[in-house]
């Protein structure tokens, strides 16, 4: 599923978390890694000095990846971030792209070659046609890879969208078995009227929706199965949540209605990537052909 991954580096700020969720994809598939740093150069000509300065690192990161039992090659790309890298990701053919946010928050500012870029981690997201592994720097370096997949929270609005991201998490459950916790979101401000159905009743036609899900991804192999039915603003609840079942990896679709809808806009994306100590794996609904 994740055979080859685009992993964005930057050897002035490392992040190990990078590299060692990487590792973690191994568990379903990961055989290549592509290692992108972006040359921000206003400056002509000043591309192969900035390029000579970073690869002793970029090259070390790649030994780190070749030992974990990649194959492995560095880009080095120039231009605008977030562009450049999905135009990357686009010839390289890549399944996922990982990249870090900055401690100050995702659509604040990330640091690439030593300046300042703020929302490339947002601009990629509105770019990008591939899955997209935000990891943030609350994780803390340890000692071994994370297992991204020991526990998964999968918000769904039951759009068109999360039925896309819904296929993601069935080849991991199929390849893994993990366990997964259910998570629809019911903000009473923004429910969708229904001819006839009051608040009540949509939360139940939710509830059976959910227990239906539930019912076909535990039929599929999923180990533990948590259902949660809630109702507040989208973004903090999965965050929430995600803490509060002490998930590992947060999956959820992107283009979508409700909250996937809010996450091409920007609140809930901003809000999750912000506040949620897990990674956060973001499905397009829009696929690469």
């Amino acid at each position: 599923m994740f055979r080859k991954i685009l992993v964005c580096v930057d050897p002035a700020h490392a992040n190990p978390n990078l590299l060692s969720c990487a590792v973690s994809l191994k568990q379903v598939g990961a055989e290549e890694v592509v290692l992108a740093h972006v040359i921000v150069c206003e400056s002509p000509g000043l591309e192969g000095m900035l390029r000579k300065q970073a690869w002793p690192e970029l090259e070390r990161r790649k030994r780190i990846c070749e030992e974990a039992g990649f194959k492995a090659v560095v880009e080095t790309p120039v231009g605008h971030p977030a562009r450049a890298l999905n135009d990357l990701a686009e010839s390289r053919d890549v399944s996922v792209i990982i990249t870090g946010t900055h401690g100050r928050g995702l659509f604040e500012a990330i640091t690439l070659a030593g300046s300042p870029l703020g929302n490339i981690s947002a601009k990629l997201l509105h770019l990008t046609r591939r899955p997209v592994l935000l990891i943030p720097p609350a994780m803390g370096p340890g000692p071994e890879a994370p297992d991204l997949f020991a526990h998964i929270l999968f918000p769904t609005d039951f759009s068109d969208a999360a039925e896309v991201a819904l296929a993601y998490l069935e080849t991991v459950i199929r390849t893994i078995r993990c366990p997964v916790t259910l998570l629809h979101v019911l903000s009473g401000s923004k429910a969708i009227p229904h001819p006839g159905r009051g608040l009540a009743e949509l939360q139940d036609l939710d509830r059976k929706r959910l227990q239906r899900l539930k019912a076909w991804l535990e039929n599929m192999g999923a180990t533990v199965m948590n259902m949660d039915l809630v109702q507040g603003a989208p973004g903090e609840e999965i965050a929430r949540k995600a803490k509060e079942r002490g998930c590992s990896l947060i999956l959820m679709g992107t283009r979508g209605k409700g909250i996937t809808r809010e996450i091409l806009l920007g609140s809930v994306a901003r809000h999750v990537a912000r506040h949620a100590v897990q990674p956060v794996l973001f499905i397009p609904a829009f696929q690469q052909s």
